[in-house]
């Protein structure tokens, strides 16, 4: 029997068969502004020529999936044709939900699951638990960990002992990958040019560029210099749709400290 290991985000959902290759794959559905008619679903976003002004339509709102009907449509990509070829009849599914989710949604999806798509077997569990399951197996000797899960809405904080989740010590941050990509959208529309309809493109530009800082205060020194001997600074090269399908960071090598770039290139800069 195989087993399908299931993700389900609330941006993008991680699926593949146990020991097989994993595929990140959009958890929602898009229109463009150049064709509103027609919706695309998951990775059927690579045929979006122009995904400049997405609209997206998300199962999941504040964290909790609320709209079953676009998740159907998800699933049914996923598991159809197209993607996995999922033989229902001889199949076993692990699929991630919330922290703290609502038994409602919990009904919900076992109904859907077993009536709908007739799964042999399903286990509902949370990312950070099969985090922390890798994690205890690896390191037969650890007793404890504490987990950070950091997701599209939320940010958990999880303390396992013994390969469970305390569940009083659990935390909630309410700061994710949304928040974050709304805040870069709101900085560059203040400072350089007007995205606040591109989030697609600063999401990538997000992924791209963002990451975490290992001496946070050293890092906040280095960035307010100037010139060469700022080493955090990144210039990044939006894309055009043309002859630029997807935008980059500029190699160090490239960058100009000093003037103009001499290419029709669209830079995003400090």
């Amino acid at each position: 029997m195989a087993t399908l290991v299931l993700d389900n985000g609330a941006y993008s959902a991680k699926i593949g068969f146990s020991q097989e290759t994993v595929r990140v794959i959009p958890n929602c559905q898009f229109r463009s502004k150049t064709s509103r008619l027609k919706t695309f679903t998951a990775n059927q976003l690579d045929e979006i020529k122009d995904p400049s002004g997405l609209f997206y339509i998300l199962p999941f709102q504040r964290g909790y999936l609320v709209n079953w009907d676009v998740q159907r449509k998800v699933w049914d990509h996923l598991f159809g044709k197209e993607m996995f070829k999922v033989d229902f009849a001889d199949t076993s599914v692990i699929i991630t939900e919330p922290y703290f989710n609502f038994s409602s949604i919990q009904e919900s999806m076992n109904e859907i699951l077993f009536e709908e798509y007739q799964f042999q077997s399903v286990l509902r569990t949370n990312a950070g638990s099969l985090s922390a399951h890798h994690f205890f197996s690896s390191r037969p000797s650890e007793l404890c960990c504490l987990l950070v899960d950091g997701g599209f809405s939320f940010t958990h904080i999880i303390p396992y002992c013994r390969s469970k989740k305390m569940k009083e010590g659990i935390r909630r941050v309410n700061v994710g990958g949304k928040l974050l990509t709304n805040h870069l959208k709101e900085i560059i529309s203040y400072r350089q040019l007007h995205v606040m309809d591109e989030t697609h493109v600063i999401n990538q530009v997000k992924e791209d560029v963002c990451y975490v800082s290992q001496q946070f205060f050293k890092d906040m020194e280095i960035s307010q210099m100037k010139g060469e001997e700022n080493t955090v600074v990144r210039d990044y090269v939006l894309p055009d749709f043309s002859s630029i399908k997807k935008g980059f960071c500029k190699p160090r090598e490239e960058m100009v400290f000093s003037g103009k770039y001499k290419t029709g290139e669209q830079i995003l800069g400090p």
